[in-house]
């Protein structure tokens, strides 16, 4: 067998975590926020790992079976792959008495897009701004942004009792900045947030901060439906 048939054949087996991983995982990924960069660090990825399966085939000089060329294109891309996927963040997991009980049943929202800000210029729940180079590293890596918490100390049914919180907050507590936001898909309420855009452990030291300070035992984390 010719050379170039044993990469091209290596290089297709490559493919095959690739495509399975794209539909589980990557797509969840890549489609929370789909840019042009993304796409071609994702590009980049598949080039690579196609590459990758050419090589070992290539290199089993012996090897002529169509078959397990095939199959020995698919080892070194499915080890890479995993050891991607085991750095990703794991779904938020309840760990703290009320607030992530609360936490939890707002991700069990069905997912919809943040909201146009409103004429009021009350804030929307969006995730993070992505510079050019972390966009290539998401689509290359799979990776997500984890500055996706939010820290809220109430929720309200009419905008007004949520602002009047936030100014009784910028009143009594000088250390703490809160700000309404408006209500994310189904959910009705809107939040009182002192933190917002932040690392799950930012998150948490913060809402341990809050109660300390004198703010509700329902303080709760949030983040996006998954």
């Amino acid at each position: 067998m010719k050379t170039r048939q044993k990469i091209i054949i290596g290089g297709l087996g490559a493919l095959t975590p690739v495509v399975m991983n794209f539909l589980v995982i990557d797509i969840n990924v890549l489609f929370v926020n789909l840019t042009l960069l993304a796409s071609i660090g994702y590009a980049i990825r598949v080039v690579i790992l196609f590459y990758l399966g050419g090589i070992v085939a290539y290199l089993h000089k012996d090897e002529n079976s169509p078959v397990k060329l095939f199959e020995l294109g698919i080892v070194a891309p499915a080890i890479i792959t995993a050891l991607l996927n085991g750095t990703k963040i794991e779904a938020p997991k309840a760990d703290v008495k009320h607030g992530e009980t609360t936490t939890v049943s707002a991700i069990l929202i069905p997912k919809v897009y943040a909201q146009a800000v409103r004429k009021d210029e009350i804030k929307t729940f969006s995730l993070p701004k992505e510079t050019s180079t972390q966009q290539i590293w998401r689509g290359l890596t799979g990776s997500s942004p984890n500055n996706v918490w939010f820290v809220i100390v109430g929720s309200h049914l009419k905008m007004e009792d949520a602002k009047k919180q936030a100014q009784l907050i910028a009143k009594e507590w000088k250390d703490f900045k809160a700000e309404v936001y408006a209500p994310y898909g189904e959910n009705l309420y809107y939040a009182v947030v002192i933190g917002a855009n932040l690392a799950r452990e930012e998150a948490q030291q913060l809402r341990q901060k809050a109660i300390l300070a004198g703010f509700p035992e329902d303080t709760y984390l949030w983040t996006f439906p998954k």
